[in-house]
């Protein structure tokens, strides 16, 4: 009995042996020549720790917009308007960009491919207003601003989750985020100068998509009711109008359904606000300048973890500008 089972423990042990092996051989190599081991901690000056490859982050300060390195992207990932407490990290890496295809003009198109990101916070709510205390979010560069006249398609394709904890979940508990107050959002800002359409305190119009709201968090104009609705790729959105403190107009999309997967031409639900009443005068004619999805902490007494394993942007017109940027 004794000899099948040392036979068994010698079959098991010599792949565990070759595979550890070589992993300490790649790992010589890797320090040989100069590139970081393949498993290190590390601690930066900031605070930060580096697993593995991967660096988690904790942001405490009065006001910190950060960007984390992200080699050779059209977008950058940022965490804005911390007033008093991330609750945990801001996890970011980035790889290569890879080209694919071309267009119908033949001109190459860049695909960006980082990795998916997560944050993970808590605020506690200061006052009886709903206050934004931070919005951790991907925001495309380079390519805006861009005429709506010159966008002819604003594809989005995306996945998120949001859970209780530091941990990523696989799949929201919409029930599990009752006291919860935020939302998942893409944001975008317009104005009929070019200049003026990238600055978000000053631009004239903001429109909002909320693909999901939790708690007392409310679009700006929610208690003046639903002004108009549209289906878009199986998903019912509700448009809500308002002023903000800065008296820009906000146009909000709001899906009538927690979607936490979207894959469609979202550009319709900019192009439906041309013919919009109530002093909107939003046409092809003004610029988008400002495009950054993501989620806005309002208030939760407990750790909360927003994770988004797949986003892809694809802004397209007639120009050479055209591009995909992709995280």
């Amino acid at each position: 009995m004794a000899l099948p089972l040392l036979v068994n423990a010698g079959l098991l042990a010599l792949p565990i042996a070759g595979s550890i092996g070589t992993l300490l051989g790649i790992d010589a190599h890797r320090q040989a020549t100069g590139q970081r081991p393949l498993f290190t901690s590390e601690i930066g000056n900031d605070g930060s720790i580096s697993r593995n490859g991967v660096t988690n982050t904790r942001y405490c300060d009065l006001f910190n917009p950060i960007s984390p390195k992200s080699e050779g992207q059209l977008y950058t990932c940022k965490f804005e308007g911390c007033r008093q407490y991330i609750g945990h990290m801001l996890t970011w890496g980035h790889s290569e960009p890879q080209p694919v295809g071309r267009d119908r003009q033949n001109r190459r198109r860049i695909m960006y491919e980082p990795p998916e990101f997560s944050v993970t916070w808590k605020f506690d709510q200061e006052t009886k207003d709903q206050t934004v205390h931070a919005f951790p979010n991907v925001q495309v560069d380079n390519i805006l601003p861009a005429s709506l006249a010159d966008i002819h398609h604003l594809n989005l394709d995306m996945h998120w989750t949001y859970g209780i904890g530091n941990k990523t979940v696989n799949k929201t508990d919409d029930a599990e985020l009752k006291d919860v107050n935020t939302n998942v959002a893409l944001d975008m800002f317009f104005d009929d100068d070019i200049k003026t359409a990238k600055n978000v305190s000053l631009a004239k119009y903001e429109m909002m998509i909320w693909f999901a709201g939790y708690g007392e968090a409310k679009p700006f104009g929610y208690e003046d009711g639903i002004v108009k609705t549209k289906d878009l790729n199986g998903t019912t959105f509700q448009l809500y109008t308002g002023q903000n403190d800065l008296k820009q107009e906000v146009l909000t999309w709001y899906a009538a359904n927690t979607t936490e997967k979207f894959d469609g031409d979202i550009l319709p639900l900019i192009t439906d606000l041309y013919t919009l009443d109530k002093g909107v005068k939003l046409s092809n004619t003004d610029y988008l300048g400002v495009l950054s999805l993501g989620t806005e902490a309002f208030s939760s007494h407990s750790n909360v973890t927003f994770w988004m394993p797949r986003l892809s942007i694809d802004i397209q017109g007639p120009t050479a500008r055209t591009t995909t940027a992709k995280a």
